[in-house]
């Protein structure tokens, strides 16, 4: 017959050889019972992984979305109040005009659409969240250079020089009683007309882009953002402003002025019912973004369930495993401690 020695030290360390595995089971159910969310979603969940990862990443796709909208829906915004401004004032220009006597017109003008024309160009270099939104593709540069600057701008100077080679004087001179109302009118409609075209807008006028900036709103729709400097009503209402202001002298002769005077208001109406069509048109983008939010928020709530009852742990389980796990380490600690209070010497 044989027997195995047995020392102090294994009876000491015996308790203690599950310790390290249960301290890291309650460190995994602490966590488990804190956040609800499995520890180690890929060992639990096996095969099913990788459906759980697709779920997540689709939310957070869903997440990006919202807030790129969130700057949208500013810049659109932004770019409203900005508009309605300009509708307002070519309006009320409008009604100023129309008001007044037929041979005061275009000395009532003059001061006020100048005035205008500063205002309109402050608004079209507005911007929102450091972006220019009326920048078009180029929202990093203000889109509109300023007309009435010293030195001259290259808008003012072409003016000047199309004025000069027509009539062979410049605006501000006393001759311009000789000019007719229909040498007046060819100018108006051609040279003039053409400092306002595509080529010489872009040139002397603006550095923004051509196309309006679009925006992806949702994972499968897109709508255009902003308005563009360039936008045709943008330029028809630059073009009646300068008219009245640098042009409308009252050195014109009555049938001029007439000529002059009838045109800005046709420029002005004009401008404004496309102010109201850009409007309209972001004002959709607007709706279409509300929509979007709405359909989104209601997508996350299905996703977020579906990676809950796939990743969420029972909290009253995962309480019972940490309760049990606490008490069996004590359990050990005070063996240990028992144990440590065993010797031969306690005996003799």
């Amino acid at each position: 017959m044989r027997t195995n020695a047995l020392s102090t030290l294994s009876l000491w360390s015996t308790p203690r050889t599950g310790v390290s595995r249960m301290q890291a089971d309650i460190a995994r159910a602490n966590e488990e019972l804190v956040t609800g969310r499995f520890q180690d979603v890929g060992l639990e969940l096996g095969s099913r992984t990788g459906l759980a990862v697709g779920l997540r990443q689709k939310t957070a796709e869903l997440s990006a979305l919202r807030d790129s909208n969130d700057a949208a829906s500013l810049r659109l915004s932004t770019s409203q109040a900005a508009l309605k401004q300009m509708q307002d004032a070519a309006d009320g220009t409008l009604k100023v005009l129309l008001g007044a006597p037929e041979d005061k017109r275009a000395g009532v003008l003059k001061d006020m659409a100048a005035a205008q024309l500063t205002t309109l160009t402050s608004l079209l270099n507005t911007s929102a969240a450091g972006q220019f939104v009326f920048g078009g593709t180029n929202t990093a540069r203000a889109p509109l250079e300023a007309y009435a600057t010293s030195p001259a701008s290259a808008a003012k100077t072409a003016l000047d020089d199309a004025f000069r080679l027509a009539f062979g004087t410049t605006q501000d001179s006393a001759s311009l009683g000789a000019i007719s109302a229909d040498d007046l009118s060819a100018f108006l409609d051609g040279p003039f007309a053409d400092l306002f075209d595509d080529a010489s807008w872009s040139a002397d006028w603006s550095d923004a882009g051509n196309a309006p900036l679009t925006s992806q709103i949702s994972l499968s729709e897109t709508v255009q953002t902003s308005a563009s400097a360039n936008a045709p009503a943008l330029r028809k209402l630059a073009m009646a402003y300068v008219m009245a202001s640098d042009l409308g002298s009252s050195s014109f002769s009555a049938a001029a002025q007439t000529v002059l005077t009838e045109k800005v208001a046709k420029l002005l109406g004009e401008a404004s019912q496309g102010l109201v069509t850009l409007q309209a048109d972001l004002g959709r983008s607007q709706a279409a973004i509300t929509g979007a939010n709405t359909r989104m928020e209601a997508q996350n709530s299905v996703l977020t369930k579906q990676i809950g009852q796939m990743e969420r742990v029972d909290t009253a389980e995962a309480k019972t495993r940490l309760d049990q796990l606490t008490t069996q380490v004590q359990i050990s600690y005070a063996l240990t401690a028992q144990l440590r209070q065993l010797n031969l010497v306690a005996y003799l």
